[in-house]
């Protein structure tokens, strides 16, 4: 069957010599190289999507898919104003929370500066380990003004996604000031992220804004170094 030829050729040119998270040319790319139809390279992705071994993305195409954990994991943050679970959805992982804290205290001096509030009024405090196929990527602490949304303490974010949950409320991003540094680990960390001696982490931080210039969330969170890579597209 020629779609089999075509299948066999997108594994050794593309899968085989490529990385999790890479994206698969275009069918119409695909077609064009192959001297095929569009249908035969449709038949052959959809093989491919059933074997495991590519997934589809909407929005971006077909991606590359191993069962096995890949060595590194690949965050957007910096490329997308895409929330963690949903990222990683898209790149079709299993994603999973463990709950650190989520209480309500009063915001310090720093908190305070970041957010724009005074000191002492009330933030929700959520700190969380997130899971990338059941292995701990990530440790993310957000700082949300009590008043942006009274109710969000009821919400239960071992299951729900804080990025949804905001803008399901109204509340979304149109701007974010980030920053990205390498530092080395404290006790609790090499704890969490399971790290190997002498690993250092990425310090991800995030101010994000709303339309009217107002900042509504502070994020911290940490992520293996040697483990995780992120990704940003750059036009002029």
């Amino acid at each position: 069957m020629i779609f089999d030829k075509v299948k066999e050729k997108i594994e050794e040119k593309y899968i085989t010599t490529g990385k999790t998270s890479d994206l698969l040319p275009s069918e119409r790319e695909l077609a064009k190289e192959f001297s095929v139809s569009r249908p035969t390279v449709r038949k052959a992705l959809a093989t491919l999507e059933q074997e495991g071994q590519i997934f589809k993305s909407e929005g971006r195409g077909y991606i590359i898919k191993t069962k096995a954990a890949p060595d590194k994991y690949i965050d957007h943050e910096l490329d997308s104003f895409i929330g963690f679970f949903q990222d990683a959805i898209q790149q079709g992982r299993k994603i999973s929370s463990k709950i650190l804290q989520q209480t309500v205290v009063p915001a310090d001096s720093t908190i305070s500066a970041y957010l724009e509030i005074d000191p002492g009024d009330l933030i929700l405090v959520l700190e969380r380990i997130r899971y990338i196929d059941d292995l701990p990527t990530c440790i993310a602490k957000s700082c949300i003004p009590l008043a942006v949304l009274p109710e969000i303490v009821e919400h239960d974010f071992s299951k729900e996604s804080l990025f949804s949950v905001l803008e399901d409320k109204g509340i979304s991003l149109a701007f974010a000031k980030r920053s990205i540094e390498v530092t080395p680990p404290n006790n609790l960390e090499n704890l969490y992220l399971e790290l190997e001696d002498h690993e250092p982490v990425f310090v991800f931080t995030s101010i994000g804004f709303t339309k009217e210039h107002k900042p509504f969330e502070y994020e911290i969170s940490k992520y293996p170094a040697y483990k995780t890579k992120f990704e940003s597209t750059v036009s002029k």
